[in-house]
């Protein structure tokens, strides 16, 4: 079998499999990663959760084991990461992975920024102490997996070495 008949063997295999599970990815799903990570990346939070479901579920290594359900808490820790790294960047790594139901996608990432600004208020019902800048830069690599309902992110799995960051940061302790 050739390179081009796999590849349109793997493309018809997977257009039967979504129709057969159906599935809520975009429909233009190029598209909708390129909005993405462009509001990701220019901090609009509106756009962000334009493209949320109401319920939106995050998790992030820095939550410290808490998660965001819903927009209010999204918002309030997107704004407490965007004050702390006001020049956060992520860049696609490849090509999204696409579960054949249709309704997830795995993305991988590169990404920097500079401890500038402060972090306060996580999590809200019980804050930690204050993290003042550092003015250190983080440059690392991770992924992302979404899972989708109707079209929009229902779930927003976020993964990188929370360790390797705040090393790189200047948060732990020297020893």
């Amino acid at each position: 079998m050739s390179i081009a008949q796999h590849l349109d063997y793997l493309g018809e295999t997977y257009g039967k499999a979504r129709a057969q599970l159906g599935g809520s990815l975009p429909a233009e799903l190029d598209g909708f990663m390129t909005r993405w990570f462009a509001a990701v990346n220019n901090q609009d939070i509106d756009a962000q959760l334009a493209m949320c479901a109401e319920d939106v579920h995050v998790e992030d290594p820095a939550m410290q084991g808490r998660f965001t359900d819903g927009h209010d808490e999204f918002r309030r820790f997107a704004e407490i990461t965007y004050t702390a790294f006001p020049d956060m960047h992520f860049t696609e790594i490849g090509a999204p992975y696409i579960a054949l139901d249709g309704n997830s996608l795995s993305v991988r990432w590169r990404g920097t920024g500079t401890l500038t600004g402060h972090i306060q208020g996580w999590p809200p019902e019980n804050p930690g102490p204050r993290i003042e800048a550092t003015g250190k830069k983080f440059d690392l690599e991770g992924y992302d997996i979404y899972q989708f309902s109707g079209g929009k992110i229902s779930t927003w799995l976020i993964g990188y070495d929370n360790l390797q960051m705040s090393a790189q940061l200047g948060l732990l302790p020297a020893g």
